[in-house]
């Protein structure tokens, strides 16, 4: 990668030694060297607590992290991240990208209709599909064209978990409030060719029908498998869809050599997430979900790799290719909307069709609507009066056997017998803290629990207190949060130590495993600060329970001694 294209800002800081360590962490890991790459993260791990910023520094903890799985071959069991169970989307999915997105399908939608169309349908590819924010552009809709009959809206997702009920949850609320006039269908895709399979199920079913695309952050998952983006596109064209909505990060992450795609992506996220200082939304949920991004983009490669992130040149390129042409935007219509949650976030337009989020002047995401250039002829039975899918069961829920595979996953983590460097003590404590994070987030949305957090003491003798004990610290990169109110939580316990013997972890390290079945009645002495009201936000919850990883997990540290909790 060269010098000069690397952010200026980038290089007159300390996070430039840190990035320029990474790169060559990298270039280490590529050529077999794990005893070059060990000391460069020792050197790494050392520097990163003089860098001021602490996004910077969770930017290359987690670039560090992603090059270890590389290294190892360490890969999470789903390859997106389950969405956590209490949250709304733009808890989960960055604020800002989240609702430039929604507001971008709104003022497309608008744009697209007339007064000749009795019905839309919306054919929705989000990551996480948000019945109210659908039924409030409806409503938006309705008031302005009132000879809008029905909608329907087809969400077309990936199945983040059997475990989720957010699927059931938003066809409830459809059915609670969405009225005669709105329906909610649903399917589900793991894989770009069950994106394929989905599209080809459906139909125009009237001519006064407006349909629309809508691709929110997806797309680019269909670059994994080869073929399968055109194929998508050509079923698009064969729908007839009147306009495609397509938001997207803006970057180009999908270089197929590791030392540029690291050195552009390290610059892109090191914006994002300085842009989470901001705090919209729930900062420690938008982590979970662009760490894994980083992991994807760095460790994967082939059809896991499915952050295939493309800048806006060669998507136009692409679609163009495919017979779609852009339609005109105008930033202006969107700025009104998006003021109460852009502050420092530009909004700007480029080329006249295609809208640009940007933070401080750098690009983040980019929004464009395109339409066919030569529509299909609206004949030969084109319109059909069938439904749109089969409604089956099938269609929307998982199938019963989940149960066992997600419990196989579960399995597949814990007993994971990957020969690591027998050299690298960096690496390994890195990787060991990249499996127990894998096992917590995994435990903690299977079992639909708020929070586990990971507690490690390194060495029999060598850390203890003057009693003789063992002192367990929480591993705060092997953490989950699945509630955003335990966010915090786990912020000030980590700057705690417990003694072997106390609290819920410390008697795990004990005896194995110890279960709490009132948190009331501990002793406060566990609780450092009993008078935070977070301490106290922990003491309501029912119970607890954490259990000690045993040696025939395989985390490859002799001297670790880790409890989930």
């Amino acid at each position: 990668m060269r010098f000069d294209s690397i952010d200026q800002n980038l290089l007159r800081s300390m996070a430039f030694l840190l990035f320029f360590r990474l790169m060559a962490c990298g270039k280490a890991i590529e050529g077999g060297r794990l005893d070059v790459a060990d000391s460069l993260l020792a050197d790494i791990q050392s520097l990163a607590p003089k860098e001021e910023s602490i996004w910077t520094r969770k930017v290359v903890k987690y670039f560090a992290e992603a090059l270890v799985r590389r290294a190892y071959g360490i890969r999470p069991p789903c390859t997106l991240p389950p969405q956590p169970f209490q949250h709304e989307p733009h808890e989960y999915i960055f604020r800002p990208f989240y609702e430039f997105a929604k507001i971008t399908s709104k003022h497309a939608i608008a744009d697209a209709l007339n007064s000749g169309n009795k019905r839309l349908h919306i054919i929705d590819f989000s990551i996480i599909i948000e019945f109210w924010q659908w039924d409030y552009l409806i409503d938006d809709l309705q008031e302005l064209y009132g000879g809008l009959q029905s909608v329907l809206i087809t969400s077309i997702a990936p199945k983040l978990s059997k475990h989720s009920d957010h699927l059931r949850q938003n066809r409830d609320w459809a059915r609670q409030f969405g009225g005669t006039n709105l329906e909610l269908r649903q399917l589900i895709w793991n894989s770009p060719d069950d994106i394929v399979h989905c599209i080809s199920k459906l139909r125009r079913k009237r001519e006064d029908e407006i349909v629309v695309v809508n691709w929110n952050y997806t797309l680019h998952a269909l670059l994994a498998q080869d073929g399968a983006t055109e194929q998508v596109l050509s079923k698009v064209k064969d729908l007839g869809a009147d306009i495609m909505v397509i938001v997207e990060q803006e970057a180009n992450l999908n270089s197929p050599d590791l030392s540029e795609r690291l050195g552009q992506s390290f610059q892109y996220y090191s914006r994002v997430f300085e842009s989470l200082q901001k705090k919209y939304g729930r900062e420690a949920l938008c982590e979970i979900y662009f760490r894994r991004q980083i992991v994807n983009v760095v460790a994967c490669e082939g059809v896991d790799r499915v952050e295939r992130i493309e800048s806006f040149a060669q998507w136009q390129n692409r679609l163009s290719q495919a017979g779609f042409c852009p339609v005109p935007q105008k930033a202006d219509e969107f700025k009104e909307d998006l003021q109460c949650y852009l502050e420092d976030f530009g909004i700007e337009e480029k080329e006249r069709h295609n809208i640009l989020l940007s933070w401080h002047g750098c690009p983040l995401a980019v929004a464009s609507v395109w339409k066919v250039t030569d529509p299909p002829q609206l004949s030969g039975g084109l319109y059909t009066k069938q439904d749109t899918v089969d409604d089956s069961e099938g269609m929307w829920s998982s199938s019963e056997s989940e149960d066992d595979e997600e419990n196989d996953s579960l399995v597949c983590i814990m007993a994971d017998r990957s020969l690591w460097s027998t050299q690298g003590s960096s690496m390994n404590r890195i990787a060991a803290s990249a499996k127990l994070y894998d096992i917590v987030e995994y435990t903690c949305h299977l079992h639909r629990l708020d929070q586990a957090v990971t507690w490690i003491s390194y060495g029999q003798d060598g850390n203890t207190n003057s009693k003789g004990k063992r002192i367990l610290c929480i591993d705060d990169s092997a953490c989950y949060v699945n509630n955003w109110l335990m966010g915090a939580f786990v912020d000030e316990y980590a700057r705690y130590r417990l003694e072997e013997g106390k609290g819920i972890a410390g008697k795990a390290l004990q005896s194995n495993i110890h279960i709490q079945h009132d948190i009331s009645l501990l002793d406060p002495a566990v609780f450092p600060d009993d008078n935070s009201v977070n301490i106290r936000w922990i003491r309501t919850y029912h119970a607890a329970f954490a259990i000690r990883l045993t040696r025939s997990t395989r985390l490859s540290i002799s001297d670790l001694d880790a409890v989930e909790e």
